[in-house]
């Protein structure tokens, strides 16, 4: 081979490889800006940040928050969710977040409110994550905040499936640290259901063991549909020609809060029953 095509070919070599270089270091840089949609490890995206970031994901507790109440969300309420993690000796992190249901659709809506820190990514902000600028955290610890409009009634249980990646700043795409967190919220039922009684009726006692009795009042009805609805919006019970002015027996419902739902031509109304 002449010293022509020896330089070429070394030419080539040196090409290839700082072009493969450049390639790992934009891999492992480019989600500083963002995290790529679809990270948040939920059900429906399958995905979490070890897809770009070499190592196993592992699951930690806690890490994802918020000011709903234990009653539950009520729909169209806005709310404030905050994600926080912390590792000692690290300057480094990443994060994003999702509410959804088990088949990965989004539920309620999220808002950004830091710019500087966060943003929204994916298709009708799916996802929430961070920017360059909310990457750096000297204390050790990082903490996004963001807020959350509730869905609409009747949509149940929302999970905020997050992702957090602690890097180690090498860049590279190994070496770093992927926790997996969720944040399971319910419905408040009673709240979603307020204000919609088109009719009035009694239930006793209450709290229930056993029997409920269930009172006309002004239900103007020889018959009708009943449900009774737990905290997560579902129903545990349902009885389609309920006669008012009789008994159901509750005897086998789990201990808690239920809604007794009645339902007639006329509308809808409800009570609030607590099971003992």
């Amino acid at each position: 081979m002449n010293i022509k095509s020896k330089f070429a070919l070394s030419l080539i070599v040196v090409t290839a490889g700082l072009i493969f270089s450049d390639a790992l270091t934009q891999d492992a840089d480019s989600n500083t800006s963002a995290a790529p949609a679809g990270r948040t490890g939920s059900p429906g995206d399958g995905l979490t940040c070890t897809s770009c970031h070499a190592g196993t994901a592992t699951t930690s507790a806690g890490l994802i928050t918020s000011n709903i109440p234990v009653s539950g969300y009520t729909p169209g309420q806005t709310y404030t969710i905050t994600a926080s993690i912390t590792q000692a000796g690290k300057t480094k992190f990443g994060f994003q977040v999702s509410p959804q249901n088990v088949a990965g659709t989004k539920l309620g809506t999220l808002l950004v409110t830091n710019t500087t820190l966060t943003q929204l990514v994916g298709t009708g902000g799916k996802y929430i994550t961070h920017k360059t600028a909310g990457t750096s955290f000297p204390s050790g610890t990082a903490t996004w905040s963001f807020d959350w409009t509730a869905p609409v009634a009747g949509t149940g249980n929302v999970t905020f499936y997050g992702a957090f990646n602690i890097t180690n700043s090498s860049n590279t795409n190994s070496g770093d640290i992927i926790k997996l967190s969720t944040l399971q919220v319910t419905e408040n039922v009673s709240t979603a259901i307020a204000e919609r009684d088109k009719f009035d009726f009694n239930v006793y006692p209450n709290p229930v063991t056993d029997r409920v009795y269930i009172s006309a009042g002004d239900l103007n009805a020889n018959s009708a549909a009943i449900s009774i609805i737990n905290i997560q919006g579902q129903a545990v019970k349902t009885i389609s020609d309920f006669v008012p002015g009789t008994y159901i027996n509750v005897e086998e419902l789990a201990k808690g809060y239920y809604i007794i739902k009645i339902e007639t031509e006329s509308g809808s109304s409800f009570k609030k029953i607590v099971k003992n």
